[in-house]
C-alpha cells in the first residue's frame, strides 16, 4: 500500500507542500494521512504546532537550505580549480573557451603578482561557466562582456579583488544556480561585497529586457533634463518614483563600498561602447543615464581615462547631429593639430632632454598629445559665449603632456617626495618658456598648489608655434600626478600601495579624503527616507550637478555654479569685497583665493583696504563676470 504524507515545505517551493511516497500497512493510516494533507494544503498559514512547531519548521527549512547548496558550492568551487564537473563541461567547451580568453587578459594582469593572477583565472573559469550558452544583445558570447570589464579595470591598477568582482559581477543576477554565498565560501567577503553591490546597482539600471525599463528610466531622466514636470500625469509620477529608488539603492551600495563604483563604471562603459545593438528609444535613455549619473560620477572620482569616453558615447547617441558636425570640424583641422602636436614634442622634449639639471638627476620623461574629448569641447562652445560658439576661439583643444618620472631617496617621506616633484615640474616649465619659435606660457593655471577637489594635480600653460597659429596647452606633472589625473580615486588603491607598505593611518586618511561625499549619501538617505525622488535630485544636483550651494557668515546663501572659487563668491557679494581681499576663511579654515568651493560650505571673506588684486587671479577665477571686472580694475590702473 502507498500513500502520501505531508513534510515541511523547502525554501525553493514555499506555498506548496511537497509529497513523498511511504509504506503503509493500515488503511486507517491511509486515511487519517490524506486527511491531514487535504487540510493542510488548504491551510494558508501553518500553526497548528504553536511557536515551538513553527521554530522547529523553520530550523528544518534552514537545514534543507544548507543541504541543497553543498553541491552548488562544491560545484563552483571545482570550476574555480578548472576542473569542472563532466555533465557542466561534457564537450569541454568551458575550458577551452576559458584558455582562450585568458590568452588576451593575462598580459593585462601582469601588474598583479602570480598568485593574484591565479585568483583572476579562477573566477573567469567559474565566470565562463555561469554564462555558458548565454548571449549577449550584439551575437557575440556574454563572457566576452565581464572579461572586457576586467580589461578596463587592470588599466587602473587596481587590487585582484576588484579584478574578480569584475569577472563575476553578472553570475548571480544571471544565473540562479549561483549564489553570494558560493562566492563568499570561494573567492572570500570581500568579493562577495563587490559583486552583491554591483548586482544591486545593476539589475536596477538594468539594459535590457526586464519589464518596461525604458518606459519607467524615460520619465525621470526627462524630468531631470527638463522637458517635463513630475506632475505630468499620474503614470508619469510612478515610474519617476520608482526610477527615484531604483537609483537611491544603486547610490547607496557604491557608497557602502568605494570598490563597486569603479565595477559599475567599468561595466558601463564596455555597455555603452556596444550600445548600438539596442532598440533607440532605449539607447537613448540609456545615454541619458550614463551622462547624467555615470559620467558625472567618474567626474567626481577623478576617473578620467573613463569619464571622458562615457561623456563623448553618451554624445553620439543623445545628439547625433551635433556629434556629426563637431566630428567633421574637428577632421577638417585634425591634419593641423597633428602637426602642432609633432613639431611641440620634438622641440620641447629636446630641450627637456638636455638639461642637466634633469639629466643629474636621472629624470625620465614621457611626452604624449591628446584631443579634447568631443562632449566636453560641445559644452565649452554651447554654455560660453566668449567661444561664440566658433571651435578657433578655443585654446585647449590640443595639449602636450610632459608626465616626469622621478626617483624617489631611501627614506624618503611622501610630502618631501611631492614637494621635490613639484619643483622638476616648475623648473620644466622655466625651460620651456625659452624655447625659440614658441611664444606664450605666462598665463599659468597652478593646480599643483591649488589641486582640484578630485585630487587632480598639474601645471597648465598656452604656447603658440610662431609658424602655425594653433594654441596648445602644455600640462607638465610627475608620475604621481599623472595616475591620479588618469585613475582618480583608484590610484591610491592600486597593488603598489600595497607592496610599498603604507601604513593604516595614511591608507584610512587618504580614503577619507576620497570618498567622503559617498559617506554622506548615508546621511542624506536617513535624512529623506520617505522621499526617494527627492534624494536622487539631490546627489544629482549637490554632488554631481553644475550648481554649488554656500552659506555665508549671516546665513545668506550664494547659488554658485560648480566649479567656483572663494574669489568668484567674494565678487558675487560685492566688486569691493573681491578687490580688497586677502583670503577667505572656510568652514573656520583659512584657505587661499583660489580655494574651489563645495556645497555646504560655510564661507567668510577677509577683507583690507591696502590689499588689491593680483594679474595672476585671472587665471584662476572661474566666473566669466569675476574676471571681467578684474580686468576692468588692470585697465584703470595701468592708466
Amino acid at each position: 500500500m502507498q500513500t502520501l504524507i505531508w513534510e515541511p515545505p523547502t525554501p525553493r517551493s514555499p506555498n506548496f507542500p511537497r509529497p513523498r511516497r511511504v509504506e503503509h500497512s493500515r488503511p486507517a493510516a491511509k486515511a487519517a494521512a490524506c486527511i491531514a494533507i487535504a487540510a493542510l494544503s488548504h491551510c494558508a498559514t501553518f500553526t497548528c504546532f504553536g511557536k515551538q512547531g513553527r521554530r522547529r519548521l523553520k530550523q528544518a527549512r534552514v537545514q534543507r537550505h544548507v543541504r541543497e547548496m553543498a553541491p552548488d558550492v562544491e560545484r563552483w568551487s571545482l570550476a574555480s580549480q578548472g576542473t569542472p564537473r563532466p555533465e557542466d563541461d561534457p564537450d569541454g567547451q568551458v575550458m577551452a573557451e576559458v584558455t582562450r580568453l585568458w590568452e588576451g587578459l593575462e598580459p593585462k594582469l601582469m601588474y598583479l603578482p602570480r598568485e593574484d593572477r591565479l585568483r583572476a583565472l579562477s573566477a573567469l573559469c567559474v565566470a565562463a561557466l555561469a554564462h555558458h550558452g548565454q548571449m549577449r544583445k550584439s551575437g557575440e558570447p556574454y563572457i566576452v562582456h565581464p572579461v572586457a570589464v576586467a580589461e578596463l579595470l587592470a588599466l587602473l591598477k587596481v587590487q585582484v579583488d576588484v579584478i574578480v568582482g569584475g569577472l563575476l559581477h553578472d553570475t548571480v543576477e544571471d544565473n540562479p544556480t549561483i549564489h553570494f554565498e558560493d562566492l563568499e565560501e570561494i573567492f572570500g567577503p570581500d568579493v562577495r561585497r563587490i559583486v552583491e553591490g554591483e548586482t544591486k546597482a545593476s539589475k536596477r539600471t538594468a539594459l535590457g529586457g526586464r519589464g518596461n525599463w525604458s518606459r519607467r528610466y524615460t520619465s525621470l531622466f526627462s524630468i531631470f533634463f527638463g522637458k517635463q514636470t513630475p506632475s505630468s500625469t499620474s503614470d508619469d509620477v510612478s515610474k519617476a518614483r520608482e526610477q527615484a529608488e531604483n537609483l537611491r539603492d544603486m547610490f547607496l551600495a557604491m557608497a557602502d563600498d568605494y570598490r563597486v563604483i569603479l565595477v559599475k563604471l567599468a561595466d558601463r562603459l564596455h555597455n555603452m561602447r556596444t550600445l548600438q545593438f539596442m532598440p533607440e528609444r532605449k539607447r537613448k535613455t540609456i545615454a541619458a543615464e550614463t551622462l547624467v549619473v555615470f559620467a558625472q560620477l567618474a567626474h567626481r572620482l577623478g576617473v578620467w581615462l573613463f569619464k571622458t569616453e562615457l561623456e563623448d558615447l553618451s554624445f553620439k547617441h543623445l545628439y547625433p547631429t551635433e556629434f556629426h558636425r563637431l566630428n567633421n570640424l574637428l577632421s577638417m583641422r585634425r591634419a593641423q593639430y597633428t602637426s602642432t602636436l609633432a613639431a611641440a614634442t620634438h622641440d620641447f622634449s629636446e630641450i627637456l632632454r638636455q638639461d642637466e639639471t634633469l639629466t643629474r638627476h636621472n629624470i625620465k620623461l614621457e611626452i604624449t598629445g591628446r584631443e579634447k574629448g568631443m562632449y566636453s569641447l560641445w559644452e565649452k562652445m554651447r554654455r560660453k559665449t566668449k567661444y561664440q560658439n566658433n571651435i578657433d576661439n578655443i585654446d585647449d583643444i590640443i595639449a602636450l603632456r610632459v608626465v616626469l618620472d622621478i626617483d624617489r631617496f631611501e627614506g624618503e617621506g611622501d610630502e618631501e617626495f611631492a614637494k621635490r616633484g613639484a619643483g622638476f615640474c616648475y623648473h620644466a616649465l622655466t625651460l620651456m618658456r625659452k624655447l625659440p619659435n614658441w611664444t606664450g606660457g605666462d598665463s599659468l593655471k597652478n593646480y599643483i598648489a591649488f589641486p582640484k577637489p578630485n585630487g587632480y594635480q598639474s601645471l597648465h600653460a598656452t604656447f603658440v608655434h610662431d609658424d602655425a597659429p594653433v594654441p596648445l596647452e602644455i600640462q607638465i606633472r610627475t608620475r604621481q600626478m599623472h595616475e591620479v589625473a588618469e585613475y582618480g580615486m583608484a590610484a591610491h588603491w592600486t597593488y603598489k600601495d600595497e607592496l610599498r607598505g603604507d601604513g593604516e593611518q595614511h591608507k584610512s586618511k587618504m580614503l577619507s579624503r576620497r570618498v567622503a561625499w559617498l559617506e554622506s549619501l548615508a546621511d542624506k538617505d536617513g535624512d529623506l527616507r520617505t522621499d526617494a525622488q527627492q534624494f536622487v535630485e539631490e546627489v544629482l544636483r549637490d554632488e554631481l550637478g553644475r550648481r554649488c550651494f554656500i552659506f555665508l557668515r549671516d546665513g545668506t546663501i550664494l547659488n554658485l555654479s560648480r566649479g567656483c572659487t572663494a574669489l568668484d563668491a567674494a565678487f558675487k557679494i560685492h566688486s569691493e569685497v573681491g578687490l580688497h581681499m586677502v583670503h577667505a576663511v572656510i568652514n573656520d579654515k583659512e584657505v587661499p583665493p583660489f580655494y574651489q568651493l563645495q556645497n555646504g560650505d560655510r564661507v567668510n571673506i577677509v577683507t583690507s583696504e591696502e590689499a588689491v588684486p593680483q594679474r595672476e587671479w585671472l587665471a584662476y577665477a572661474f566666473l566669466r563676470s569675476t574676471r571681467n571686472k578684474l580686468a576692468a580694475y588692470f585697465r584703470r590702473t595701468k592708466k
